[in-house]
């Protein structure tokens, strides 16, 4: 089963950072730059999910918007759903600092057609890190309807499997603090 496109979701709005941590210098490029390095690096094809166009025109690559019947990163999963050509695509978190190439070939080569094949760690699901089936859209835009927007919820309703992360650490960018230790330059 060949998995040939990613999206990765860029939407949110860096609240808890204070500002836009997908611009942030993690070890001489910007965060999102990383992640789109190594998404292109895994798949033929790389989406980015936003909620708003103007700063990511000179990416150079293509953009799709949040589907604005949801919220949150469920609006992103969905959009991606609804655009992947295939029936399962991978979709990942811009800001998930410790992907890169053999997490995301490990999540490929297990994948088993499963609504949702993603990673945990201790008993957590990484919501935001995986393999979708496009199967998973009809359970998520219900949820959505009714204003249930939570991914880890969402994907309890769903078929799915959790893979151990298999590191020590699994670190999201979300606020200062989780910028410690890893080279990233803030201020």
């Amino acid at each position: 089963m060949s998995i040939d496109s990613a999206y990765i979701l860029a939407g949110g709005q860096s609240r808890r950072m204070g500002r836009d941590k997908l611009f942030l210098d993690c070890g001489g490029e910007p965060l999102l730059v990383r992640t789109l390095g190594i998404c292109r690096e895994a798949f033929a094809s790389v989406t980015l999910v936003v909620r708003s166009l103007d700063k990511f025109k000179s990416l150079g690559c293509e953009v799709l918007l949040d589907n604005p019947q949801a919220q949150g990163p469920m609006a992103g999963v969905i959009a991606a759903l609804e655009d992947c050509a295939q029936e399962y695509c991978f979709i990942t978190a811009a800001d998930l600092y410790d992907l890169d190439t053999q997490v995301a070939d490990r999540l490929c080569a297990s994948y088993r057609g499963e609504q949702y094949l993603g990673l945990r760690e201790s008993d957590l699901p990484q919501p935001l890190c995986g393999i979708y089936h496009r199967s998973a859209l009809p359970h998520l835009k219900r949820r959505a309807a009714v204003g249930q927007f939570r991914m880890i919820e969402a994907i309890a309703g769903l078929e799915h499997r959790l893979l151990p992360i298999g590191s020590e650490k699994w670190r999201n960018i979300n606020c200062p603090s989780d910028l410690v230790g890893i080279g990233v330059r803030h201020g």
